[in-house]
């Protein structure tokens, strides 16, 4: 006798599409023929799976006219996704990435440029007055004269390590040294190495007397051969390159040997008479403050020429020589 079955019976939670063959097909189902009077635990081969749906297929649908733009418009007002502006702004993004690899400080560049900006709408700052100003008094005619001025607080005299033709001139050194506000050392190295003492010194070149100054320095009338006006140009001139060297020692004596527009050339570039001039300056004047009573810098000059010079000087002022 064939089992009952309950799944052949209702069609309460089954496909309405299922076909009659089916059914047919699970009423006559039996249990296993070992176990006779038994039910089978298993569902029926080809029973259908309770609660299952038919999959519905996705259709187009496509709308004209007035929907198609009311669908439109409705899809315009909803307002962007965080993603949407992203997806948006995509080619921004890549370009900025391009800009950072071609050139990783175009953006310190341009914070830069933007603060240089700001800074230029703001009125410009007051300038501080100057700091220990160079007094040069001068007569009606130029002439150097003494001031009331209070003394230097620097000693009058100069190294013993300068050769006897530069201490001829101590006393008129003192006395420049005053009028100019130049210390003495100052005044004795610049002579040592331009002339050695020889107000009658003249070079290839054409520059006069002890400070070895060209013509072109010199005012229509004046006597390049006189100490004092010689000093008062050659002083002058240095102290004009000391400003432009904004107090740079090295750098005023090459200018004073080289000329102004050494002062914008790197040193290496320097003439090899510039170079050799800074050396033999900045040398002997620090050796001669520091209180050095034979300076080995002098003594490196006088061997590299500088004896002939000094032979020369004797000669002109009448100091004998050993």
């Amino acid at each position: 006798m064939p089992l009952y079955n309950p799944l052949a019976q209702a069609d309460t939670g089954y496909n309405d599409g299922v076909s009659k063959k089916q059914s047919t097909q699970a009423s006559r189902h039996q249990a296993p023929k070992g176990h006779p009077g038994e039910q089978s635990s298993a569902p029926p081969e080809g029973a259908p799976v309770r609660g299952w749906r038919p999959l519905q297929k996705p259709r187009l649908v496509v709308r004209t006219g007035a929907e198609a733009r009311a669908a439109h418009r409705e899809e315009e007002e909803q307002p962007p996704t965080f993603w949407g502006w992203m997806i948006r702004l995509l080619p921004v993004w890549a370009l900025a990435i391009m800009i950072l690899l071609l050139e990783p400080t175009l953006p310190i560049r341009a914070v830069g440029a933007f603060v240089d900006w700001v800074r230029s709408l703001s009125p410009p700052p007051t300038p501080s007055p100057a700091v220990e100003p160079i007094f040069i008094v001068e007569g009606a005619r130029g002439a150097p004269q003494e001031g009331t001025l209070p003394p230097p607080n620097w000693s009058m005299d100069i190294s013993p390590a300068f050769t006897p033709e530069v201490q001829y001139w101590a006393a008129d050194i003192a006395r420049w040294s005053v009028t100019y506000r130049i210390k003495p050392n100052l005044i004795a190295t610049l002579m040592q190495i331009e002339s050695c003492g020889n107000p009658n010194a003249k070079s290839e070149a054409g520059a006069m007397g002890l400070f070895q100054m060209l013509a072109l320095h010199f005012e229509e009338g004046e006597d390049p051969f006189d100490p004092d006006t010689n000093a008062h140009r050659g002083l002058q001139y240095f102290i004009e390159m000391y400003a432009l060297a904004n107090g740079d020692l090295g750098l005023a004596f090459a200018a004073y040997n080289g000329g102004p527009a050494i002062l914008e050339q790197s040193p290496s570039e320097w003439p090899s008479e510039t170079q050799a001039y800074q050396y033999w300056g900045s040398g002997i004047f620090e050796e001669t403050e520091r209180g050095f009573t034979e300076s080995p810098t002098l003594l490196d000059w006088l061997a590299a020429g500088g004896e002939s010079l000094c032979a020369e000087a004797a000669r002109a002022l009448g100091i004998p020589r050993e």
